[in-house]
């Protein structure tokens, strides 16, 4: 009788700690059992995503992170007398299971387009940067990307239009001997034009805006110059954590704008620990997650109130989120901690009892934003799991692109769009799936 008490009292506990951790999941499947600090992850969908990570190591997965791969890294090795110091991965840009980029803190941009089996160097010049700070594509042919200014040289910025074959720099001029000071953290550039910095080791160092790639920059109407952490949904709206010190106390206030950065609303944020990454999710700037080195914080009005997930027992030591859908999500730590959720971290409004999100119809959403310029992104939930086809035609019925044609799981999904290489006009998005097929309007203006 008293093992059988035992028995129900220690399932009890154990469904217990479920129920309050199991909204976020910590994955450990092919994950190195000894690992230190974490640098960024990408994913381009539920189920793939790459992990950069100190050591070095690359990681993937390609099933919503149950398993775990090592990718081979061709890092450079610098010896300091008997110590061998290795090249380690700074930034990830994802766009499918077999293309993505990284930048190094040797200044190296490398590139594979067969899932990480072979690399190639796309850029590597240490006349004009030894550490590259940021790497990001938005298709397969355009990116962006930053390095810190070497010696009384500008800041780097190189711009792609042919899948990083050429990377042209753009900045000439600005930010001269300036460097990011946070990594990826202080930048952000939401489409192939339209970017935001905040630059270390310069005069000014408020926010400063670009609309072309970098070639010519501007202060916005930042009325801070401590900014910690940048990140924007779109080129207008956007969440800027900046520092406060004053009697020799540091503290935090989260800024928004939503118009470009001409005005600035300020809340107020009870973290007192440095911040490291921000991620609004993605069909709904509404819902946004913030990650400071104790804990993990979610908002549902645009940054104005947070409050605190518990997701571990003890110091997060969080490094960087990534969100690909309204659901779907990715948290990674140092110590090797990589937590995963499929429905925002539990704190939706409509969730069954196994705490997933269950639609209870197929609904093809209006993209947002629209009109857009160049790129937009198009939601939809599916009821069931099925085979989903979600096709762009112009105005006159011509396939202009196929952005899904794949099995997809129940459930809410997002995808980009991305019209720079399209004309200015009405474009139609139809989705099928299991019988279903729902078409919308969306307009490209530039």
């Amino acid at each position: 009788m008293k093992m059988k008490l035992f028995t129900l009292i220690l399932l009890y506990l154990t469904l217990f700690n479920s129920l309050i951790y199991s909204q976020w999941i910590r994955q450990t499947n092919g994950l190195p059992s000894h690992w230190s600090n974490v640098s960024s992850i990408d994913a381009c969908d539920n189920f793939k995503a790459v992990i950069g990570a100190y050591n070095p190591y690359i990681l993937k997965t390609e099933d919503s992170g149950n398993n775990w791969t090592a990718i081979p890294f061709p890092a450079f090795v610098t010896l300091y007398g008997s110590t061998s110091i290795y090249e380690q991965v700074v930034d990830i840009s994802i766009i499918d299971k077999t293309h993505f980029w990284i930048c190094t803190d040797a200044g190296r941009i490398l590139a594979t387009s067969d899932g990480g089996t072979s690399w190639s160097v796309q850029f590597f010049d240490t006349t004009k940067t030894i550490f590259m700070d940021y790497i990001k594509m938005f298709d397969l042919n355009n990116g962006i990307a930053m390095g810190d200014a070497v010696s009384n040289n500008p800041a780097l910025f190189l711009k792609t239009t042919d899948g990083g074959s050429n990377w042209i720099s753009e900045n000439d001029s600005t930010f001269i001997g300036a460097s990011s000071g946070a990594t990826w953290a202080r930048l952000d550039f939401t489409n192939i034009n339209t970017g935001y910095f905040r630059p270390t080791g310069f005069i000014n160092q408020k926010l400063y805006k670009t609309n072309d790639s970098g070639r010519n920059w501007f202060s916005t109407n930042f009325p801070y110059e401590g900014s910690e952490l940048v990140k924007f949904y779109n080129e207008n709206l956007g969440l800027v954590v900046n520092m406060l010190y004053y009697n020799q106390n540091i503290s935090w206030q989260m800024c928004r704008t939503k118009d470009g950065g001409n005005s600035w609303q300020t809340f107020n944020l009870s973290s007192t620990a440095h911040p490291i990454d921000l991620e609004f999710v993605t069909g709904n700037p509404s819902k946004v997650w913030y990650v400071d080195l104790q804990s993990l914080y979610y908002s549902s009005d645009t940054g104005r109130t947070w409050t605190e997930q518990k997701i571990y027992n003890g110091q997060l030591w969080g490094r960087d989120l990534k969100f690909t859908d309204s659901t779907h999500g990715w948290l990674i730590c140092d110590s090797g901690k990589v937590f995963y959720t499929s429905n925002n971290g539990g704190v939706i409004a409509d969730i069954s009892s196994n705490g997933f999100q269950m639609p209870k119809e197929y609904l093809l959403m209006q993209n947002y934003p629209n009109p857009f310029n160049p790129s937009t992104s198009i939601s939809y939930k599916l009821k069931e799991t099925g085979h989903v086809v979600l096709t762009v035609f112009d105005i006159m019925g011509r396939e202009v692109t196929l952005l899904v044609n794949s099995i997809q799981r129940t459930g809410e999904h997002s995808i980009k769009f991305d019209g720079t290489n399209l004309p200015s006009g009405m474009y139609i998005y139809q989705l099928k799936t299991n019988g279903y097929i729902s078409s919308r309007k969306m307009l490209l203006l530039k």
